[in-house]
């Protein structure tokens, strides 16, 4: 039964969770996946009609959807897709070190991971774009470490995250799936820029009644998080 109380126990695990240290083979995967999205974004972009509208974009949530959109492209159901593109366009806008830009990318990973062993079945994938609706999660608690919230914007930042997670499975294989993606990674930076600057959400946006797992989900397994 989801939790209808005010407090989270889910917000408090993900917020412990964006302030520890991964360890050392979570930041070694993550700084291979930097290495591969930095090819990724190297390369000469596909005619589309989302780059046709971004161009050459500069403001971090702007390259993060063009680069979350291109790396969809590749690997399409990852939830870590988000999470790296909102990483390494908001830590290379505020000149984060490479050490910060791994550590939120296995932050994140770890963040969606959880939140898709918490409510990832076959109904759910029957219904949304796994990579848009589970990684902005992930994506926000790495933009989170990036910008240095506290706990209390911490929390606000994934209530703000959960209120926008969309994307539909019927978009697989179409250029809309990947925009889904993208823009999860976009949401993720406004959703921490909004939080720094004071913005607020409800405390139990992911596991309270009428939050996130209980609209789109057909069963919620907190312990998957909490654990």
């Amino acid at each position: 039964m989801h939790n209808p109380a005010t407090h989270s126990a889910v917000s408090d695990a993900f917020v412990a969770l964006a302030a520890a240290q991964p360890g050392a083979r979570e930041i070694e995967a993550a700084r291979s996946a930097v290495t591969n999205a930095r090819r990724c974004a190297a390369q000469p972009r596909e005619a589309s009609p989302l780059n046709e509208m971004l161009g050459q974009a500069t403001d971090a949530r702007l390259r993060a959807w063009q680069l979350g959109a291109a790396l969809a492209t590749l690997d399409a159901g990852s939830t870590a897709t988000p999470v790296i593109a909102a990483a390494l366009a908001l830590g290379e806008s505020i000149e984060a070190t490479e050490e910060d830009i791994a550590a939120a990318v296995a932050t994140g990973t770890r963040a969606s991971a959880r939140l898709g062993a918490a409510v990832d079945d076959e109904a759910f994938r029957a219904r949304w774009n796994v990579a848009a609706t589970l990684g902005i999660v992930g994506a926000t608690l790495a933009a989170a470490r990036l910008l240095g919230l506290d706990a209390l914007r911490t929390r606000h930042a994934l209530g703000i995250a959960a209120t926008q997670a969309a994307g539909l499975a019927r978009n697989a294989g179409e250029a809309m799936g990947a925009l889904e993606t993208g823009k999860a990674a976009a949401d993720a930076i406004e959703a921490a820029l909004l939080a720094k600057h004071g913005f607020t959400s409800a405390a139990a946006s992911i596991d309270g009644r009428r939050g996130l797992a209980a609209l789109m989900a057909y069963r919620f397994d907190a312990g998957a998080i909490t654990a």
